[in-house]
């Protein structure tokens, strides 16, 4: 049996363990499984400058001086007992693993309607978002189902590229998962103004495929043609290739604090789980689940210090940041409905303002274009 360090997945988390290990010393060789060809590379410009034009050097993540050995291939299946890890390359060659200790950092993979298409797009990795920028010309219809940051962040880039697009969801609002709810009616504004035709409270009735584009109907009758249709509905972890597995538990990855996964049974040895692929199990039993790129990179810097005994200062306050029509809209702690909001900074010229969001009990902040003020906040944190 082996004792190697094998990580599935060349993820955001993956790129935070590898460097977290080598800045606490560790050398030991760690093998990286990964299918994408054009990985490593950081996704959260897919749905941004890297469709507006951008090339692939352009967001890749230099893994020089890591010690990363790539394996070209995509993790099928895994035996835990037996410490073997199923591996299958791009022209459909199969081999085997073995591992002394395994990470699961596999990511998450788009969520589709059950009445779609098997061709409507979605956008997850770089090639994803070539097709959608070869197909997506000036001047071209776009459907976008979905709303949350990625519908969004693809309704503003693809507007700003010259396309018609709009942007459907059946919740009543954009970014209602992200915001709670908050700034609805702003994050609308923003959209409508730089050109993108929204439809809230949209249920989708059908979708077809005509000779020479789509069509959407909605549950109320109204009929939307396009060239482009695109999904955005959301994603779920990448973990089918674990079913059968004790490393699932009703479906979930599922990890302590420690990102040591567990079952019903307890913590799994040497199996460990970061990124978007995990939901985290908390002392009191609750679960949660995060697909924000600074969660995932906590995962795999605290399982770095996990793995070599180093001690975790306390992680900072949750984050994330989006991009609404030329606007960076960023979130510092746990946002939720009926939160009051109270503006603490306001520059009208500039565009920007800073939210503080309370119930009482917990506060979060959110800023539009507050960068210096959303870094004062995580510094402080």
């Amino acid at each position: 049996m082996s004792d190697q360090l094998v990580v599935a997945g060349a993820s955001v988390a993956t790129t935070a363990f590898l460097e977290r290990m080598r800045e606490l010393g560790d050398s030991r060789p760690i093998t990286v499984v990964e299918g994408d060809p054009d990985a490593p590379y950081d996704r959260p410009p897919l749905s941004k400058s890297f469709l507006l034009g951008g090339d692939i050097e352009d967001i890749a993540v230099d893994w020089t001086g890591l010690g990363a050995n790539r394996v070209n291939g995509w993790a099928t299946g895994t035996w835990p007992a037996g410490k073997v890890l199923s591996i299958r390359n791009d022209k459909g060659g199969e081999r085997e693993l073995e591992y002394g200790q395994l990470v699961i950092a596999t990511g998450a993979t788009p969520v589709r309607l059950a009445i779609e298409p098997a061709d409507t797009l979605t956008l997850r990795s770089a090639e994803d978002a070539r097709r959608l920028r070869a197909r997506a010309s000036a001047g071209q219809r776009v459907t976008i189902i979905g709303a949350g940051a990625i519908g969004v962040e693809l309704a503003s880039s693809l507007t700003m590229r010259g396309s018609h697009v709009v942007l459907l969801d059946r919740a009543p609002g954009p970014l209602e998962r992200l915001l709670s709810g908050h700034l609805a009616a702003d994050v609308t504004q923003w959209l409508t103004t730089a050109g993108v035709d929204c439809r809230w409270g949209a249920g989708i009735g059908a979708i077809q495929r005509l000779r020479t584009g789509w069509r959407v109907e909605l549950a109320d009758g109204t009929r939307l043609d396009s060239d482009v249709l695109l999904s955005a509905v959301g994603a779920r972890p990448s973990v089918g290739w674990l079913a059968g597995t004790t490393l699932l538990t009703d479906g979930l990855l599922l990890a302590d604090e420690r990102g040591r996964v567990t079952n019903a049974g307890g913590v799994v040895p040497d199996h460990f789980a970061i990124g978007d692929a995990v939901s985290r199990r908390y002392p009191d039993g609750t679960t949660e689940r995060s697909e924000s790129w600074a969660a995932a990179r906590l995962h795999g810097a605290r399982l770095a210090e996990e793995l070599c005994g180093a001690l975790s200062e306390p992680g900072p306050r949750p984050y994330f940041w989006t991009e609404v029509a030329g606007r960076k809209v960023q979130v510092v702690g746990s946002l939720r409905p009926g939160m009051s909001l109270q503006v603490e900074f306001e520059n009208p010229e500039r565009g920007s303002v800073l939210y503080r969001a309370s119930d009482g009990v917990a506060e979060a902040w959110i800023g539009v274009n507050a960068q210096p003020r959303i870094a004062r906040l995580l510094m402080g944190a």
